[in-house]
């Protein structure tokens, strides 16, 4: 049995796959903890092993440690950082080398080399109580990722772009996926200012955008600037100097002479916190217009090199839906595919099937139907003991053929609804386990979510879930989408008709859902098209801004009384709120 563990001090996560490289668990320790990113906390406390172990390998006697960075990351990225040296820049730009390489230095001896160090022992806590055996093995940090991606995409062979904020010695790595198996390219010799670790596209858009459209780093709000992005428009000022500071020389994302000078100029544009977030939509469209040439340069290039029609996106950077919707248009590639858990939770996956390859080397993983649903449950019994402990009257349990049409009503005449059901999803996106669903049709439907339920940003769009059989009657270009992994044009003839979910540049970032892949959110969308004649609804995440996806029955519950929520079903339970 092998125990996968992310441990990059954010997003740290853990997975157990068995000897076929199936994957049997997989969740974020934020998840558990509900702190968002799970920032340095290990995700393999004793207890939560000794549960999963009995769970799902209850005759395993043997547990390999699989880790998401390798042995020698200290030495890798000590040589990286040396190459920093402030008396190389001028007394005018010696602040901003200066920064980079406090950050570099902070993130690796307290962050990256401390949960290198802790994750594992945890596990191995555990596995004395199990009277289990264990061994720990290392992995790139990059080769995790492209594992997760490849090993689960549908692709016989594919070339892979890891693109991310950071690894051991680099920000981006290519590989070539083929027979099975995964050939990571030689880099080429580092070139331009700082170092290559600097030369980070995830750094661009996490840090550096963040930090002018008024946004926290370490924070997640990527998703803001995306949000924020439709709302503007190109500043030719700007994108010359974000054009200056990054740039793609030969295939790879690097800082070109007169990098830092840029930066530094560029800081005149950025927003204070006390300023309404529209202010930076300029900024936020401008940059995602950069990123989405830096990285149609890049694709080119690895098709140019590896001659493949197929393209894997993995790393931060795959969670780009805006430019993921738009691979095939602007690059070589015939066909994309970015799984459901991209960024570095996605890793304990990757390392663990690594190191199923070394002791197999011949075995045949293809994981294609594996469900993202792969984290906690909550189960009937916990619902039922909840009601009788707690004296909730507002509650009833329906039969699955009349909560699909029940629910569906309510939705149709206003209720926001809470949607928990299975195992929870693997990954930054509430795929319809731990959702908030509603009204597609509506605007006002949107601002009532945003303000009353997840207290956030007016700018921020919602999700649509599609029928996926019915897609292409909504979207231009459409393809299947399991993952919201990517946004598409809403067709000019239906955006009024589902204006809760169409944003400002008239796109959504789809969920496409089967029977297949989710049973009870098919037949709640089939019902409510039978009473509304719209497949589409809305969905988020469950939870509110700052707060992680709901993970416990008591999470759910918490965040159902505290927001204005009217319907809470978890199950087949349908939870109400008492009449005021």
């Amino acid at each position: 049995m092998y125990l996968g563990i992310s441990c990059t001090g954010h997003d740290n996560a853990l997975a157990l796959v068995n000897d076929d490289g199936k994957v049997l668990y997989a969740q974020a320790v934020e998840r558990d903890t509900q702190t968002k990113q799970g920032f340095s906390l290990a995700p393999d406390q004793p207890h939560k092993i000794i549960r999963l172990i009995k769970q799902y390998a209850p005759e395993a006697t043997q547990l390999t440690i699989c880790k998401s960075w390798p042995e020698d990351t200290p030495q890798k990225m000590a040589q990286e950082i040396q190459r920093i040296s402030l008396k190389d820049y001028d007394e005018a730009y010696r602040d901003v080398a200066a920064i980079f390489l406090g950050v570099q230095m902070s993130n690796m001896n307290d962050v990256f080399l401390p949960n290198i160090q802790m994750a594992g022992g945890g596990t191995k806590r555990a596995s004395m109580a199990l009277n289990l055996k264990t061994d720990t093995r290392q992995f790139d940090h990059h080769s995790t990722h492209a594992a997760f991606a490849c090993y689960s995409s549908p692709f016989d062979e594919a070339a892979c772009l890891v693109m991310d904020g950071y690894a051991e010695d680099s920000a981006q790595s290519i590989f070539i996926y083929k027979n099975n198996k995964l050939e990571k390219l030689p880099k080429p010799e580092f070139s331009g200012e700082l170092n290559q670790i600097a030369a980070s596209l995830g750094v661009f858009y996490g840090v550096t955008v963040c930090r002018l459209c008024g946004f926290a780093m370490d924070s997640g709000e990527e998703w803001k600037v995306m949000g924020l992005a439709p709302y503007g428009k190109l500043n030719e000022e700007v994108l010359a100097l974000f054009r200056k500071h990054i740039a793609v020389k030969d295939g790879y994302v690097v800082l070109p002479k007169g990098s830092s000078e840029a930066l530094k100029t560029l800081r005149q544009y950025a927003r204070p916190y006390s300023q309404f977030p529209e202010e930076s939509a300029d900024i936020a469209f401008t940059a995602q217009y950069h990123f989405s040439e830096l990285m149609s340069e890049v694709l080119s290039h690895v098709h140019d090199v590896t001659g493949m029609k197929n393209i894997v996106i993995t790393g931060g950077c795959g969670l780009n839906s805006s430019f993921n919707g738009r691979v095939i248009e602007k690059t070589p590639f015939n066909d994309i595919f970015v799984p459901c858990a991209p960024g570095d939770d996605g890793n304990a996956v990757g390392a663990a099937l690594l190191a199923v390859k070394q002791d197999f080397p011949d075995k045949q993983i293809k994981n294609i139907k594996q469900s993202p649903y792969l984290g906690d449950a909550i189960s009937e019994q916990d619902v039922e003991n909840f009601i009788e402990k707690s004296g909730i009257s507002n509650v009833q349990k329906m039969e699955w053929d009349d909560l699909y049409p029940h629910v569906a009503d309510k939705m149709a005449n206003g209720a926001v609804v809470a949607w928990v059901q299975g195992r929870a999803e693997f990954g930054p996106r509430a795929l319809g386990h731990r959702s908030i669903l509603a009204d597609s049709r509506t605007a006002e439907m949107k601002t009532k979510i945003n303000a009353a339920v997840k207290f956030r940003e007016p700018f921020r769009p919602f999700a649509p879930m599609v029928l996926a059989d019915r897609g292409d009657e909504y979207f231009e270009n459409y393809h299947d989408t399991p993952y919201m992994e990517k946004v598409a044009t809403f067709k000019p003839l239906v955006r009024e008709a589902v204006a809760a979910v169409c944003h400002a540049d008239n796109t959504g970032r789809l969920q496409s859902v089967t029977k297949e892949r989710n049973i009870h959110v098919y037949r709640l969308i089939e019902a409510f098209e039978k009473i509304t004649g719209v497949p589409v609804i809305i969905n988020t995440s469950l939870n509110v801004m700052g707060k992680p996806i709901v993970s416990s029955l008591n999470d759910a519950v918490m965040t159902f009384f505290t927001t204005d929520i009217e319907l809470l079903v978890i199950g087949q339970y349908v939870f109400t709120k008492p009449a005021k």
